[in-house]
């Protein structure tokens, strides 16, 4: 009985210095100064889709970006990652769109102020609807990009409050034009 309690022991210890020098390694990148690698935004962007008034659609679309970054200098970063957002939630079936793909930012931090300004470039990938101003309602499967521009608030290393506004670029038979999206995002950096 002793021996199994002992042979549990000898695994928990490798076990938890292995927790504790990850959990070392962690800190000390995070107190010399290094900027973190991956982040996570968290947003919520108003779409209009359309043509204006009664027959347009989207609304709130709450979406997840996550970036891999890399320092191109003290005040300068770039990220590739991807983003998923749904709109139309809560209405009919058929209003529900949906965007993805992939995503490549450009982040300057200036003025050593805890202020960073991002531009952002996404390749979306998605089903949505778009009404004309006769009436015609379809949805459509294709590719609509949108460039972005914000600026963040950071509250801490790694935490960041982001207000942006985008542009989406919609082409398809019912409507073509373009969409302006504003949006508010929490950002988890690490």
């Amino acid at each position: 009985m002793t021996r199994r309690k002992w042979r549990g022991s000898a695994l928990a210890g490798p076990c938890a210095g292995l927790v504790a020098l990850s959990l070392t390694s962690t800190g000390a990148r995070a107190e010399d100064g290094a900027p973190p690698r991956w982040q996570i935004d968290v947003k919520a962007a108003y779409v209009v889709l359309g043509a204006s008034g009664a027959r347009a659609t989207g609304g709130i679309m709450p979406s997840v970006t996550g970036m891999r970054r890399w320092p191109l200098g003290d005040a300068v970063d770039i990220g590739l990652g991807a983003d998923v957002g749904l709109f139309g939630l809560g209405g009919d079936a058929r209003w529900l769109g949906f965007l993805g793909g992939p995503a490549a930012s450009t982040r300057v931090t200036p003025f050593r102020v805890p202020v960073s300004l991002d531009l952002t470039a996404r390749l979306d990938f998605g089903r949505i609807p778009v009404c004309n101003a006769w009436g015609l309602c379809l949805r459509y499967l294709g590719f609509f990009p949108a460039v972005e521009g914000g600026a963040a608030y950071l509250s801490t290393q790694h935490v960041a409050i982001v207000a942006t506004c985008g542009v989406r670029f919609i082409r398809t038979l019912a409507w073509s034009g373009v969409s302006v999206e504003p949006a508010a995002a929490g950002r988890i950096s690490w």
